[in-house]
């Protein structure tokens, strides 16, 4: 069965592709490094050559949606892909399972940035003892202060989800006993 922690292992492997130059330049560009961080890349392609069976899990998934775009054979399904040539960032529940992406579709005239749904936290749910909270505004943003390796043992930062602070975050901060002090970045 698919899952979004299947999917997104196949999303790790595309960043690593040789033929995924673009994305890696890109990360390069905003100072991520795809092997210290869990990111994947996907080309669009996860559902090509696959059984209408997965397809349709796909779509309950919510990283596909039938589309009315032209098919060049006749009895084909045309597909909308979420994220599709996009760096993909996973978002995880209490239990440190994938329920949630935010895909960055960099290669664009204009840059999107979407989430998948509303759920899960990024990059993880912070251990119980930790003492600071740093809050970013951006799952990127996050990105960049974990690759920075600026926190200290008892530090954790999470990704406000587009700057908000939902209910999942409130829930977090109350979970943290230790909790001295919080930090929150702002745009």
């Amino acid at each position: 069965m698919e899952t979004l922690e299947t999917l997104f292992r196949s999303f790790e492997t595309g960043i690593r592709s040789a033929k995924a130059l673009k994305p890696k330049e890109y990360l390069k560009s905003i100072g991520l490094e795809y092997s210290d961080l869990r990111i994947g890349f996907n080309s669009g392609q996860f559902h090509h050559r696959r059984e209408q069976q997965v397809k349709d899990q796909f779509e309950r998934l919510g990283v596909l949606a039938k589309s009315d775009a032209p098919v060049r054979e006749a009895g084909m399904t045309a597909y909308t892909v979420f994220g599709g040539y996009g760096l993909i960032f996973p978002l995880l529940d209490k239990d440190s399972t994938i329920v949630n992406f935010f895909a960055l579709r960099f290669d664009l005239d204009e840059q999107k940035q979407k989430y998948l749904n509303s759920e899960g936290i990024y990059p993880a749910y912070p251990h119980p003892l930790t003492k600071k909270l740093y809050l970013a505004p951006t799952v990127i943003d996050c990105a960049s202060l974990i690759q920075s390796k600026v926190l200290d043992q008892r530090e954790a930062v999470i990704a406000l989800h587009d700057g908000e602070l939902l209910e999942q975050h409130l829930e977090i901060i109350k979970s943290l006993y230790e909790l001295e002090e919080i930090i929150i970045f702002k745009r």
